[in-house]
């Protein structure tokens, strides 16, 4: 292990109270399961109305494209600001500008002018506000709790924050089976307005800043410098910019497709898929909270995500829903065991002062080609090519490259 890396572990504040007795910790906490809630009801909501309502699946992509690249031209800015400002307060305004954007879409929606187009649109306003909201809230634990619970904290929040995810599509589901989608979205919005509330009490430190670092491209350039002189932020960023470009692709466009031309082609099959997904994530999360990962975690994280492009593959041959639904299940579980080890081994390997950033350019580092995932899978249904092919070669691919990786980099065996 580097030098640099020793250097970059955060001095984290001895006052914070125990986890579970953390009010700050609690009201993060609360505010996440809601929103998760609220997140997915709405996605569910509105990847149906594309692909039923509107009956224009190979378009889906591009609302997916426009909500992606707005998020990583802007989330480096994001990131600076996350290091300049109050992160709670990032995230209850980012919150708040979300339930603006869904009641206008609400209004749109009952005036019969909500097409593809309109969607995409919000989805990049979306995006845009997700640059600003994720670095927030990946850099706030470190401030409000206690270094030794930083793992287990980020057990927590990914867990719990699945039961959102568990519990949101099969609501979803049955909302779009009794009610309007006017409704939905309205309930969607009302929730994130709850969740905006919470965050709002939320009670942090002062945020402490260097003489000179006045200049937002100056921090940006310096937050650049330190992650790539760091060898497992460096091997971080390339890892998850492997797994981003072959798996967001054709995980987020591959399973509406695989429900309506593989599987009963229902709204609540949909829902029972994506639960499924997030009960893996619960599960996955709930073990590395009661056993978190101290040991080999850089190498833990290549090994599982060469297992998900595996089990990507064979997602696209599914014909059956239970079988379905396991193979989501595992996807979820093995998200679930890679993120938690990254989101602890980035706090722990970072300055508090520049987390903000590197939060943001390992997002940057990942999410950055996934637009290029959504191009590539869409253009490549616009040519009539089947998910059973594009699903397998882009999951396999990315397994045999992350395992290459694992190979030839030391950092990722040894690093703990």
């Amino acid at each position: 292990m580097s030098a640099s890396a020793h250097l970059s572990a955060p001095v984290h504040d001895v006052t914070a109270a125990p986890l579970l007795r953390n009010r700050n910790f609690l009201l993060i906490w609360l505010a996440s399961i809601i929103c998760n809630l609220a997140l997915a009801i709405a996605m569910l909501a509105e990847t149906w109305y594309v692909v039923k309502t509107l009956g224009v699946k190979e378009d889906l992509g591009f609302v997916m494209i426009a909500g992606s690249v707005p998020r990583i031209a802007l989330m480096a800015v994001g990131g600076v600001i996350a290091d300049r400002m109050k992160r709670g307060r990032i995230i209850a305004v980012s919150m708040s500008v979300r339930v603006v954007l869904l009641f206008a879409l609400v209004a749109l929606l009952a005036l019969g002018d909500l097409n593809i187009w309109v969607l995409t649109g919000f989805a990049f306003l979306y995006g845009a506000l997700d640059a600003f909201f994720w670095p927030a809230r990946d850099a706030v634990l470190p401030g409000i709790v206690r270094d030794s619970d930083l793992t287990r904290a980020n057990s927590i929040m990914l867990t719990t924050n699945q039961i959102g995810l568990v519990f949101g599509p099969v609501l979803g589901g049955i909302l779009l089976a009794l009610l309007p989608y006017e409704a939905v979205f309205s309930l969607t919005g009302v929730l994130l307005a709850i969740g905006a509330a919470c965050v709002a009490f939320l009670k942090e430190p002062e945020v402490v800043r260097r003489r000179g670092e006045s200049r937002m491209l100056m921090e940006l350039k310096e937050g650049v410098k330190y992650a790539l002189a760091s060898p497992v932020l460096r091997s971080l960023m390339i890892i998850y910019a492997i797994a981003n470009l072959l798996f967001m692709g054709p995980l987020g466009l591959g399973i509406p497709i695989v429900v309506t031309d593989n599987l009963a082609g229902e709204a609540s099959t949909l829902s029972f898929l994506q639960s499924a997904f997030a009960v893996g994530m619960v599960t996955g999360g709930t073990l590395l909270t009661v056993y978190p990962p101290m040991k080999k975690r850089l190498l833990m994280i290549a090994l599982v995500i060469a297992l998900e492009g595996v089990v990507l593959g064979l997602q696209g041959h599914t014909h059956w829903t239970p079988l379905a639904m396991g193979l989501q299940f595992l996807l979820g579980l093995g998200v679930a065991a890679n993120n938690v080890p990254m989101m602890s081994l980035i706090q722990h390997y970072t300055d508090r002062d520049k987390i903000g950033r590197v939060m943001s350019l390992n997002t940057m580092a990942s999410m950055g080609l996934s637009p290029i995932s959504y191009a590539m899978v869409t253009a490549l249904l616009s040519l009539h090519v089947g998910i059973g092919w594009i699903m397998p070669v882009f999951g396999l691919t990315m397994a045999v490259l992350v395992l290459a990786m694992a190979v030839r980099i030391p950092t990722i065996r040894h690093t703990d």
